[in-house]
């Protein structure tokens, strides 16, 4: 049995067939996030559906209401998209912000459900909260009763029930959806598809021809995603993790193509990940990798001499020609890195180099 979670940019008109060509009779669940963006200045469902809350304008419900109707038109789904979104509408404003942000998973559900023709399961009344967190226990035994009989069934990710409400899950909360009903059912494989081949070593949208990190265990995973990587929630591998349960991330685009396997073994690259993230205003940047204490120490020494004028180590705020760093951390196969500027792709490149280097590598 194989749980699929798919993002948002699967779910746009021109992509999704993408899914149908993906699922086989291993396939029981597929959880599926709001539409996504077209194109690069587009904006996300879920956005204009928090700006709707806010400001109910029609021209935002009418954006939001475009997204979908396309979906269908484009796609030739036999669903009747105007009495969905007319539902939608009258409960948008009534029951809070987190309600309003859920209904982009919930009419992508629908949608989808019609699409595939499979049977549509309501988050709210499956994935169960408590005192604001998710109810682990009883929202599996609400999964297993739901899909007695069926042969599959589509969710929206992201959101659950609360005492006639809905909460939600932070940004990115459909993986933990995925990773609920995958623990739930005891998927033998949970995939994650986005549109990107798997975990990257660094950002590919700023870091060109980046390889992909074949393999990586659990706790890589969650690590990565601290430091700031949006590849997959945090929250989305403890769920599997305590079953032993397989994440493959994977490129809808090409699902034969390059992709991650998240397991209990360790990665064999020695440089893991740079990712990076704004924090207070600083830019951190954390690199995972398994070099020896000294070798990671002579790296990063190598990158502040080629990218700096002067260091001074045991100032509390250490000033370069055109860098400021505010902090410098060693710790157990992770090095963090506070600036007031980016500099993921120049410490991508020195370490790479350096893992590349016969002298760095001996």
């Amino acid at each position: 049995m194989i749980t699929a979670k798919f993002g948002g940019t699967a779910v746009t008109p021109q992509n999704l067939r993408y899914i149908k060509q993906i699922l086989t009779p291993c396939h029981k669940i597929v959880v599926v996030s709001a539409v996504g963006k077209e194109y690069k200045e587009d904006v996300k469902t879920t956005d204009l559906l928090r700006q709707y809350y806010e400001n109910p304008q029609d021209y935002v419900w009418n954006a939001i209401c475009d997204k979908y109707r396309r979906l269908v038109e484009v796609n030739g789904i036999a669903v009747d998209v105007e009495a969905l979104l007319a539902d939608a509408k009258q409960r948008a404003t009534s029951y809070g912000v987190e309600y309003c942000m859920s209904l982009g998973e919930e009419l992508s559900a629908k949608v989808v459900a019609s699409f595939l023709n499979a049977t549509y399961l309501e988050a709210e009344e499956i994935v169960r909260f408590n005192s604001g967190k998710c109810d682990y226990e009883l929202t599996y035994r609400n999964v297993q009763n739901a899909l007695t009989g069926v042969d599959l069934a589509v969710v929206g990710g992201f959101y659950g029930g609360e005492n006639g409400n809905r909460q939600t899950f932070s940004r990115g909360g459909s993986d933990v959806t995925g990773a609920i009903f995958a623990a739930a059912t005891n998927s033998t494989l949970y995939e994650n598809w986005t549109d990107v081949y798997g975990v990257s070593v660094a950002n590919p949208t700023k870091v060109h021809n980046v390889a992909t990190v074949d393999s990586m265990s659990y706790n890589e995973m969650f690590l990565l995603s601290l430091a700031g990587a949006e590849v997959l929630h945090p929250d989305a591998v403890a769920p599997v993790e305590a079953l032993s349960i397989p994440i493959k991330i994977g490129n809808f685009f090409n699902p034969n193509g390059a992709s991650t396997l998240i397991s209990s073994c360790p990665s064999s690259n020695k440089l893991l990940s740079i990712a990076e993230k704004v924090v207070d205003g600083k830019v951190v940047t954390t690199a995972l990798h398994s070099y020896p204490r000294w070798q990671i120490m002579r790296l990063v020494s190598k990158f502040f001499q080629q990218n700096t004028a002067k260091i001074q180590f045991f100032d509390s705020e250490r000033e370069f020609s055109s860098l400021k760093v505010y902090d410098l951390e060693f710790s157990d196969n992770m090095v963090r890195i506070t600036t007031d500027l980016s500099i993921l792709v120049q410490l991508y490149k020195t370490l790479i180099e350096g893992e590349q280097s016969a002298y760095f590598s001996s």
